[in-house]
C-alpha cells in the first residue's frame, strides 16, 4: 500500500486548528440540545499560517484596505483575496470563536 503525501503543517498552525476544533466541537444552544451553528455573517475567521501575526478576519470590519466592506461574510470574500498580514490565501484561514 502507498502513503499519500501530506504537506507538513506548523505545530502553531496544528494547534489553532485542534483548539478551533474543540470550540467549534463543544458549542451548544442555551438550552442544552444540539450544537449551536454560528452565523456566517458574524463567523469571525483566523490565518493559521506560522509566521502571520495572527490576522484574524471579522465581517464586522471588513478589509477596507483591500476594499472588502464591512459586513462581507468570509466566504463572500473574492477568491483571490489573501491576509493582510502575511500574504496567505484564504485556504488558511479557519473559524474562529
Amino acid at each position: 500500500m502507498r502513503q499519500q503525501s501530506v504537506p507538513p503543517v506548523s505545530r502553531r498552525a496544528f494547534l489553532l486548528r485542534v483548539v478551533a476544533g474543540l470550540t467549534l466541537g463543544s458549542l451548544t444552544t442555551p438550552w442544552g440540545g444540539g450544537r449551536a451553528k454560528a452565523d456566517p455573517a458574524t463567523q469571525r475567521w483566523i490565518c493559521t499560517f506560522d509566521q502571520c501575526t495572527p490576522y484574524i478576519y471579522d465581517p464586522a470590519v471588513g478589509d477596507p484596505d483591500s476594499g472588502v466592506p464591512p459586513g462581507t461574510p468570509f466566504q463572500d470574500l473574492p477568491d483571490d483575496w489573501f491576509c493582510p498580514d502575511c500574504g496567505t490565501g484564504k485556504a488558511d484561514f479557519i473559524p474562529y470563536d
